[in-house]
């Protein structure tokens, strides 16, 4: 089943409240509700389009993929890249607990992605 993924990728991004920040940039209270409670049968190219430009993503960040046929039949299929893995937490509280030389170490890391 193909769904939209929205809080994984606001937690990501370090933004704690991703109703108020999707309204602030001009989608309505409604499809705001619809988007975060995984309430979505259909989106708009336009809203994926901002979306994707607010949170500096791709349309393949927006979505996850589960496979509910417990076969092996799609076991090579493309959408095997849009499987997501168990949570693993809100990466902006996982930085304010490290001690500070760990710190440099995840700066100097940024700063090599940042090259790329």
């Amino acid at each position: 089943m193909l769904k939209l993924d929205l809080i994984r990728l606001f937690e990501d991004k370090g933004i704690e409240n991703p109703s108020q920040f999707l309204k602030k940039n001009g989608l309505t209270a409604h499809t705001v509700s619809r988007l975060l409670n995984n309430k979505v049968e259909s989106i708009s190219f336009k809203h994926l389009e901002t979306i994707c430009l607010l949170l500096n993503c791709t349309i393949d960040d927006l979505f996850a993929w589960e496979n509910n046929d417990k076969s092996d039949l799609y076991k090579d299929h493309s959408l095997q890249k849009l499987k997501r893995g168990k949570k693993k937490g809100n990466i902006v509280g996982k930085l304010k607990n490290l001690p500070a030389d760990k710190l440099s170490q995840v700066r100097d890391f940024i700063e090599e992605l940042s090259k790329k």
